[in-house]
């Protein structure tokens, strides 16, 4: 549906939510927690309330979808489970979520589902058929759960309720359940609830901060770098899954790699509390990964190990080590969520390989990576199709060729990198780096609703996620909100000082319409150095020299943006902005450095 018409999608979407889900739940006593993609997340102190609010929620939606056509129709599927929960903040976890979250998925479009716990509580309560779908395995979950279903027949009649006996909630106890619309939806989306402005909250400055180091490849394997390099980026991003920490970005850390610091030297120095070391040495079919966690303000060693496995548990590996770090630093901080940090991408070793190649390859920033990267992963795609990193990844090397100026044909590397990314969504919707992508591309397509809810939506998966953020703050710059562009900007660069050119833009964009003209000048002058080949630094940074008296280097400046844009005017640039004041604005100070 989203493929055929994106905008009526949504917009039918964000109805079923606001005139039927929102009152639906609040009418049987229910809280909706959050909404998770164009899902959403809601607790009630009571079975029976539970399964009376997912009843109506399917009549309602049956109603709805009465006179509409075939292909608009959205169905939810709707899953239900009772147990414990950990509170933390507004917002709930623990086993009980996953298990709602895995049983929404086996329902039929249009259906309940429903576990052995909350069937027991309704059964004698509700006078509807329950089908038992026998003891079933779900995803992630250590142990088979009993299934119950409701069919879309059972609610085409009002059902008949027995005299109602209320099972009131201990402290952390709660029905949870999901809903998930649309049996056609390809993709997960990032949908702000109707009426409310998406806000991405910035993390208590008391939450601790982690590093992860680069881990070292000692003697003994005979590969590169980027093997170990692929592990300590997927370390990063697993505990930057832990919303309780503050995770600093990988390139961040890389210009750190083996400078013999002292610890408290390198914890200030990357503005990290806790630092992650270790190394990687592979041998033949064996892998030996050595880990340890050091509090950098007190210079001591909380806890370090050694992990010995054959190279096809490389993924396991990473699992305990995530886990051991967020374990170990629960016993000393309040309350740290503890998840599932990493998922196995792949079964295919070869094909994660392969992408830890392209990663690398793609990181060197130049024409010829980005092409050796795309046709890495090009292959990895075909090899094993279903794995989400490798779409994500190629993806981001389509983006990044369109915004490096790479590309002859910039509008097809576009669409290539949000088909891409599509599919990492659709094989799975916690891929961050997807709807970053995605975030990034609409953005570029000026779809900005689009590219905000992709970016909110990945910032719910990684707060830490620096391309997320600065995807946000260029939603932000181009539709007028120039403060709040600043903020999510800025959040990016102090978890990642080394963010890409086009984030160096935006930025520089945004502290110039701020009259901030040091901070632009101070900004754009190490983001041309870093990024000599991207093609608009130039222009921002004369209207940046030319606003704080700097003629001389505002001509120059002008002089070379204009030579590496020779068919750009100053009518185009800024052709983004929202507001005619803005992009006017930015077109005085460009005239000021002498563009006419």
């Amino acid at each position: 549906m989203m493929r055929a018409d994106e905008e009526q999608t949504l917009a039918d979407l964000h109805r079923h939510l606001a005139e039927l889900v929102q009152p639906v739940v609040e009418r049987f006593h229910g809280r909706i927690v959050k909404t998770l993609g164009d899902g959403v997340f809601a607790e009630f102190g009571s079975a029976v309330e539970a399964l009376r609010a997912a009843i109506d929620l399917q009549r309602g939606m049956a109603e709805r979808n009465a006179g509409v056509p075939e292909s608009r129709r959205q169905a939810f599927r709707i899953g239900l489970h009772l147990g414990d929960v950990i509170s933390a903040d507004t917002d709930l976890f623990g086993d009980t979520v996953n298990v709602a979250a895995r049983l929404q998925a086996l329902a039929e479009p249009g259906a309940v589902v429903l576990s052995s716990s909350v069937h027991e509580q309704v059964r004698d309560k509700i006078s509807l058929p329950f089908r038992d779908l026998g003891r079933r395995s779900l995803k992630n979950i250590d142990r088979p759960v009993q299934v119950y279903a409701l069919d879309p027949t059972a609610w085409s009649a009002r059902p008949r309720w027995a005299p109602r006996r209320r099972l009131w909630a201990a402290a952390a106890f709660a029905v949870a359940v999901a809903l998930v619309a649309g049996a056609y939806v390809l993709r997960p989306l990032s949908i702000p609830w109707p009426g409310r402005t998406p806000v991405v909250r910035a993390l208590p400055a008391g939450n601790p901060s982690v590093a992860v180091l680069p881990f070292a490849s000692q003697a003994g394997d005979s590969g590169p770098d980027y093997f170990s390099d692929g592990l300590t980026e997927d370390v990063t991003a697993a505990l930057g899954r832990f919303k309780q920490l503050t995770v600093i970005a990988y390139p961040a850390v890389l210009p750190y790699r083996g400078k013999p610091l002292p610890l408290a030297k390198l914890g200030e120095a990357l503005n990290a509390h806790y630092l992650v070391s270790g190394s990687v040495r592979r041998m033949g079919p064996r892998l030996r990964v050595a880990v340890q966690l050091t509090d950098a303000t007190k210079g001591t060693q909380l806890w370090a190990d050694q992990y010995d496995d054959e190279l096809v548990d490389i993924f396991d590996v990473q699992q305990r080590i995530a886990r051991r770090v967020a374990g170990t630093l629960a016993t000393s901080l309040h309350q740290i969520a503890l998840q599932q940090s990493l998922r196995k991408p792949t079964t295919d070793l070869d094909a994660y390989d392969l992408v830890l190649r392209a990663r690398s390859r793609a990181a060197t920033a130049t024409r010829a990576g980005n092409r050796e990267a795309r046709e890495i992963l090009e292959r990895v795609t075909h090899m094993a199709p279903d794995y989400a990193d490798a779409h994500a990844e190629l993806a981001d090397a389509h983006f990044q060729r369109a915004v490096f100026g790479w590309s002859e044909f910039v509008d097809d590397d576009v669409q290539a990198a949000i088909r891409e990314a599509r599919e990492a969504a659709t094989i799975d919707g916690d891929c961050v780096l997807a709807h970053s992508v995605l975030a990034r591309a609409y953005t570029a397509q000026q779809k900005y609703d689009l590219g905000l809810a992709e970016a909110d939506r990945a910032l719910q998966l990684n707060p830490s996620d620096t391309d997320a953020l600065a995807a946000r703050a260029s939603v932000l710059l181009w539709t007028g909100h120039v403060d709040g562009s600043i903020e999510a900007a800025e959040n990016a660069l102090r978890l990642n000082d080394g963010v890409g050119p086009e984030a160096a833009l935006n930025l520089g964009l945004a502290y110039l319409l701020n009259r901030r003209f040091s901070d632009a000048i101070k900004l754009l002058e190490t983001a041309r150095v870093r990024y000599p080949a991207y093609p608009l630094l130039d222009l921002p940074l004369a209207g940046a020299y030319a606003e704080a008296g700097r003629s001389v280097d505002a001509a120059a400046a002008l002089a070379r943006g204009r030579r590496k844009n020779p068919y750009l005017t100053l009518d185009s640039f800024g052709s983004r902005f929202q507001d005619e004041a803005l992009k006017r604005r930015v077109g005085e100070s460009l005239r000021k450095a002498g563009w006419d």
